[in-house]
């Protein structure tokens, strides 16, 4: 099988920018080096906010999850979040087999994301 991946970035808060990777097709230790490729350019720029869409995912291995929780990882060190985005039910099942749900954000769609994103770039008011 193969993996596709969109990548789309946008500004965020203080000069840091938001990476959004969408992945259609198979993630596993076959396409895993594909998505750290992919991972490593973004890392290159200011990436503080992480958005996995998984909506188009139709596998994940746990080749792909030791990916992504690397990523994860990195993002954690710069004080930033990773997001899972439109995760499918067998995807979600992988990652509660492997116990690698706890602190991820999953979101349904773009709007849920988006509203969350919006309420964490918001002023803090006394």
């Amino acid at each position: 099988m193969s993996l596709e991946v969109s990548v789309s970035l946008r500004p965020w808060k203080d000069g840091k920018q938001m990476a959004k990777l969408g992945l259609d097709g198979t993630l596993d230790t076959a396409t895993a080096p594909q998505l750290e490729k992919e991972l490593a350019a973004v890392f290159e720029g200011p990436t503080q906010i992480l958005v996995f869409d998984l909506g188009k995912l139709s596998f994940l291995s746990s080749g792909g999850v030791r990916v992504m929780l690397a990523a994860r990882k990195r993002v954690i060190e710069r004080n930033g979040s990773c997001m899972m985005l439109k995760v499918q039910p067998r995807i979600e099942k992988t990652f509660e087999i492997i116990k690698a749900l706890d602190g991820l954000m999953l979101f349904k769609d773009d709007e849920a994301l988006d509203t969350f994103l919006a309420t964490m770039q918001k002023p803090a008011t006394a």
